[in-house]
């Protein structure tokens, strides 16, 4: 995606010319001397405009974000300064009107007192591929997550920027204020870390894709045999391969200059190289180390604390010393950790253990999602989400668990409008247990019935829009619905014996067990809010994105449940394994979906909605990406046939996650507008 990064708050450069940085000026400083590449932006402070009332679809679009999607480690929000008294993150905003982004990579004080400062601009807002069933540049859609890492001194600050047809590496010199850009890539750049003296800059990328490409494009002249390169979905040509490898190189941080790669540079790329095997958490302290492992390989192994002295090994058998996420040693004696608990992790908890005096102590246990933690000295610094909450940086103390704000970037988001929020827990006919959040327009008071909307599938954090973010929770409140963000229901197998990844998709098709046991999860939660008098039966529909999507599918074809459905990403079928080329369907054959058409009929006649002839035809929404619609293609034309009161609308330029703020701001409108006609809604609020 070709969307330019650029910024909202005005400072004059050398030449007086307005320039604007993607923040609201009340709450940042510009770091002098910059010269960012991309500061084209119109953006203003949403709270010098917003018009007091409910939560609209331009109040989430607006919102400024950090980090990577979604909530694990993985999403790395934040970087923590060896001093512990800052860290850097790239913020990025939306504006639909120019469909755009502003960015800026900013500075912020842990001790929550100072302003946040903006070194530059962050580069394009580029959506990121995958690689999978054995080939490369798969569009997923979400961010390309920067990469920033502060030298050992803490005087640089290395990071990247992201751009259409290229990927870069700067620097910017903390003390005198001036960021360079010291390397041009036209392959991503996937690691980057500083050499253990500080003389190099490491980075990893893999250059092999740039001759695959042009190998492709030679191949091209004489025309391709069709093999499992190919994804049909979005591309006429093949996709490279998914093996070409990692290659890592060094850069002198003054010049950009190549410079040889030394022995020590692997272990500085790679410093968790050295962790005991299967550790999930890590953290040493002179001798002291401690370390969170599964006994086993198995998929559904927990993983236990160990703590080793020396040669002294401190058991900890409580329950709290499972599950863990993370973990930090705070001072020789004192080992801080997190945990999630409760059904599904529906939990965060933090603890503090002296290990070998007596079990940990809790500090904190809340349903906000806290991620991507430091350790910053008596306190924790982690990204948090609220319910009702976008994400902002927060303190946990390692005294009492007490926690406090250090950076909100949306303080204008108006919070207290939100919906009411109510954290539900409720088991199946099989007893399995699950939870979810019903959000309820602001001023019921169960007074009537409301028509529901079911928005999937992880309930964790803020709710926004569900997974994808293409149904706006509050907003929707705001509009006189109910809304269910509905957390998927977790799935075991009965197995007697280890069961790594694939096995555990091949079981979990065995008579559609793991949908079976989502839809009894729907179907008990939608009869409790029936008989609490909540919600109107007759007026129930079902949202999904991606493997969402399938569970909406299902339920179609296998309930009577749902009066509307709107869909992300369509469809399951036989037609799906043909338009997704030869590596996707041999894959999903291993994983147990039918080999040919004689074989598939019974497992489409239950897995299909275009197969289901008995199903109950509801009016449905296909808001589907330019890179995907081809995959449900079959189903709207037999829907179609069959009466179903169908649409589609296809997205240019879009992976399986949309991208484009002025797509996703039209997705949200679509979606509620389309709801109220189904539902014959007035409409409680305007957007």
């Amino acid at each position: 995606m070709r969307a330019r990064m650029k910024a909202a708050f005005q400072v004059r450069t050398a030449s007086s010319h307005a320039v604007r940085i993607c923040l609201a000026a009340t709450f940042f400083l510009l770091a002098p001397s910059v010269r960012a590449e991309n500061l084209q932006c119109s953006l203003i402070a949403l709270a010098a405009t917003r018009t007091p009332g409910p939560i609209n679809t331009e109040d989430l679009i607006r919102i400024r974000d950090f980090g990577g999607a979604g909530l694990g480690a993985r999403s790395e929000p934040f970087v923590l300064s060896p001093d512990r008294r800052t860290v850097a993150l790239q913020l990025r905003q939306a504006d639909p009107s120019s469909d755009t982004y502003c960015t800026a990579l900013l500075i912020v004080p842990t001790a929550g007192t100072g302003n946040p400062i903006v070194l530059d601009d962050g580069g394009e807002v580029i959506a990121a591929t995958s690689s999978r069933y054995g080939i490369s540049g798969l569009p997923l859609g979400i961010p390309k997550q920067a990469i920033i890492r502060w030298s050992r001194d803490g005087r640089f600050l290395a990071y990247t920027k992201f751009f259409s047809d290229r990927s870069e590496i700067w620097i910017h010199d903390v003390a005198r204020h001036i960021s360079s850009r010291k390397l041009v890539s036209d392959v991503d750049i996937e690691r980057l870390a500083w050499s253990v003296d500080g003389a190099r800059l490491l980075y990893e990328s893999r250059p092999g894709l740039t001759s695959a490409r042009k190998a492709i494009t030679t191949e091209g002249l004489s025309g391709f045999r069709f093999d499992g390169r190919f994804w049909p979905l979005s591309s006429d040509i093949p996709m490279p391969s998914a093996d070409i490898p990692l290659v890592a190189r060094a850069i002198d941080p003054s010049s950009g200059a190549q410079k040889t790669l030394q022995q020590a540079d692997r272990a500085a790329l790679y410093p968790d190289a050295d962790r005991p095997a299967r550790s999930t958490a890590f953290a040493r302290l002179g001798h002291i180390t401690a370390w969170s492992a599964p006994s086993d390989d198995g998929l559904f192994s927990q993983g236990r604390l160990h703590v080793q002295a020396g040669p002294n090994a401190v058991p900890c058998t409580y329950e709290a010393c499972s599950g863990i996420a993370n973990l930090w040693w705070v001072s020789r004696e004192v080992l801080a950790f997190q945990r999630r608990a409760g059904i599904d992790g529906s939990v965060t908890q933090f603890y503090a253990w002296r290990p070998g005096h007596g079990r940990p102590r809790l500090l904190l246990a809340t349903t906000d999602a806290l991620f991507g933690c430091r350790e910053g000295g008596e306190e924790i610094i982690c990204a948090q989400e609220t319910s009702v909450s976008p994400r902002h940086l927060v303190t946990v103390s390692v005294r009492d668990g007490s926690r406090r704000v250090i950076f909100d970037p949306n303080p204008e988001y108006p919070a207290a409008e939100a919906g009411i929020v109510r954290r539900l827990e409720w088991a199946n006919t099989a007893g399995v247990k699950t939870y979810g959040d019903l959000v309820l327009p602001r001023q019921y008071r169960g007074d009537r019935r409301l028509p529901l909307v079911i928005v999937q599938y992880e309930s964790r954090g803020f709710l926004r829009g569900g997974t994808g973010d293409e149904y706006p929770i509050q907003a929707l409140a705001a509009h006189g619905f109910a809304v269910l963000s509905f957390n998927r229901t977790p799935w075991q197998p009965k197995a007697d014996h280890l069961v790594d990844e694939e096995e555990y998709v091949r079981l979990s098709m065995e008579g559609f067990a793991d949908r079976r046991n989502i839809l009894s999860s729907l179907t008990a939660i939608i009869g409790q809010l029936d008989r609490d008098g909540v919600i109107d039966p007759a007026r129930v529909a079902i949202t999904g994105q991606s493997d969402g999507a399938v569970t909406a599918t299902f339920a179609l074809a296998n309930t009577r449940l749902f009066s509307a459905a709107i869909l992300s990403t369509c469809c399951e079928g036989e037609a799906m394994l043909q338009q997704s080329g030869e590596s996707y369907e041999d894959f999903y054959v291993r994983m147990g979906y039918p080999a040919s058409h004689a074989a598939g009929k019974e497992f489409w006649r239950i897995g299909s909605l275009a197969d289901a002839d008995k199903a109950k035809p509801v009016p449905l929404l296909i808001q589907a990406a330019s890179s995907e619609f081809r995959m449900g293609l079959a189903t709207y034309r037999e829907l179609k046939r069959r009466g179903w009161p169908i649409e589609l609308y296809v997205y240019p330029d879009e992976g399986h996650m949309k991208l484009h703020p002025a797509h996703r701001l039209a997705i949200y409108n679509r979606n509620i507008d389309w709801l109220e006609h189904q539902f014959k809604l007035l409409g409680s609020a305007k957007r």
